[in-house]
């Protein structure tokens, strides 16, 4: 019997494993791991949560041929979780990742998450983990900056930002599936 591949997700606040990308997934022969930023887990103090999913990543994805797929504040959960480390082994794909406090917009109030600068002190400070990573997000994303995102990860060793013309906060589903067909074809082990 052949075992699947694995991938672990990290959908956005309330998003769920079988939402829309963890169906494309599974679609495609994946078994579907990771955390829903909901319920009990929700309600932890940012640092345990870091450190489950840490633990997960550790314990079951700690690899060349594993892949990480967040997006919104499941990816920001992430990107906090591989700060300790200097070399990450794992494939990752990111959409409209929370980096930090969101853009000063008319009419919209800025949202500023825990620990909202440490990714940019990390990358300023060169202390960013190398990692296989590629990000998407949308030029008038409301939440995550694109210029946060391109002081974060432009001139990262292996990594690719994507701004999205036209691209808000969230992303056309047919583009999400264009790009994580072409991820998994090119990435997937």
């Amino acid at each position: 019997m052949i075992e699947n591949k694995k991938v672990y997700l990290l959908p956005g606040r309330k998003g769920k494993l079988d939402g829309f990308i963890g169906t494309l997934l599974l679609n495609r022969g994946y078994d579907v791991y990771g955390r829903e930023i909901d319920g009990a887990f929700e309600k932890l103090k940012i640092s345990k949560q870091i450190e489950l999913i840490q633990n997960d990543l550790k314990d079951n994805f700690w690899n060349e041929k594993s892949i990480v797929i967040g997006s919104s504040y499941g990816a920001y959960l992430f990107l906090h979780s591989i700060m300790d480390f200097e070399k990450i082994p794992i494939k990752v794909l990111l959409f409209s990742p929370v980096l930090g406090k969101s853009r000063a917009l008319p009419n919209r109030p800025i949202i500023s998450p825990p620990r909202a600068k440490k990714l940019l002190e990390y990358r300023i400070n060169n202390r960013f983990p190398q990692i296989d990573i590629e990000v998407h997000t949308g030029i008038d994303d409301e939440i995550c900056d694109p210029k946060l995102a391109q002081k974060i990860f432009l001139g990262l060793k292996d990594s690719k930002l994507t701004l999205v013309k036209g691209g808000s906060h969230q992303l056309d589903r047919d583009y999400i599936e264009d790009v994580l067909n072409s991820f998994l074809k090119h990435k997937g082990a």
